[in-house]
């Protein structure tokens, strides 16, 4: 089953992703004020509970992709900015490049007709 098809995505209504949206775009708008990664979390107090989390770990993953693979920012670096435990960074940055592995075979079994 593809990665964007688990059970945490099949839930995801439209209600849920404007607040996943908007609740990305604060982050980002937090993080550029000077904020630490965890302040900027705790200024998510107007989403409901059931995505705040998943939001929380989601967006690490996105800063990853964007500064660590997208422009060769170092991990270490990215902690540091975000002022988090480097092993945190190191372990959403394990579990995204996961994610992208299985979605890559998902989508590579759905290509040769090895899934319907």
């Amino acid at each position: 089953m593809s990665f964007a098809l688990s059970k945490q995505y099949v839930q995801f209504t439209a209600v849920m992703h404007r607040e996943y949206e908007q609740a990305v775009k604060k982050m980002r708008e937090e993080l550029s004020k000077g904020r630490t990664y965890d302040q900027a979390c705790n200024t998510l107090a107007d989403i409901s509970q059931e995505i705040k989390a998943f939001i929380r770990e989601d967006f690490l993953k996105i800063i990853i992709a964007e500064e660590h693979f997208g422009a060769g920012i170092e991990i270490s670096d990215i902690a540091m900015f975000l002022e988090l435990p480097y092993e945190k960074v190191e372990s959403a940055r394990l579990t995204l490049v996961n994610d992208m592995a299985q979605e890559a075979e998902y989508h590579l079994e759905r290509q040769t007709g090895k899934i319907n």
